[in-house]
């Protein structure tokens, strides 16, 4: 019998998170707001997030085995799997990035 993974829900992934790729630490924090009329969630970022990513970040959705991070018009800027306790992306540079949980707060500022 075939298992399917389950697609969580904007509310149970939203909270603070912290992003590292091994050297700097930023935060990020996913909200339930809608982002567009699209399963698009809306989140807030420092600075160091769009240095890390490459490009500035505006938005994310979750999938069932991960989340991706987005653009303003939901284009797709980093993919994280979710492996145990942490949701990691590869780029084809090699680099890789680490989310990791850290609580529920509204203390990131866009």
């Amino acid at each position: 019998m075939a298992s399917s993974l389950r697609l969580p829900s904007a509310g149970e992934l939203k909270g603070l998170w912290q992003l590292s790729d091994g050297n700097r630490l930023c935060s990020i924090e996913l909200t339930d707001t809608r982002l567009s009329e699209d399963s698009i969630w809306a989140l807030k970022s420092d600075a160091c997030v769009t240095e890390l990513i490459g490009q500035p970040v505006a938005g994310w959705y979750p999938s069932p085995d991960g989340l991706t991070l987005t653009d303003d018009d939901g284009n797709s800027l980093a993919f994280f799997s979710h492996e145990s306790e942490q949701w990691i992306a590869y780029f084809v540079d090699g680099r890789e990035l680490v989310m990791t949980f850290s609580g529920t707060a509204n203390a990131v500022t866009k």
